[in-house]
């Protein structure tokens, strides 16, 4: 059995697009982001469950794969 967990930065929702301070946010997430574009699309976080539940990551054990463009790394 694997446990691990996957944690995502913002997404792409409909939830997403009715934040009140959504723009200063969004600039804020830019200015931490190494890579792509923010938010997240619903699919990348899908591909990364797809990996997470699949043989590729059996070796994988009480990992937390982030998915935040980079962000996490500025502390």
């Amino acid at each position: 059995m694997n446990l691990n967990v996957l944690q995502a930065g913002l997404v792409k929702t409909d939830s997403c697009r009715t934040l009140p301070n959504r723009e200063e946010l969004l600039s804020h997430l830019r200015s931490r982001n190494l890579v792509g574009d923010l938010p997240l699309e619903a699919r990348e976080v899908a591909d990364a469950s797809l990996f997470l539940a699949s043989p590729l990551s059996d070796m994988m054990q009480a990992h937390t794969l982030v998915l935040d463009g980079g962000a996490s790394v500025h502390g």
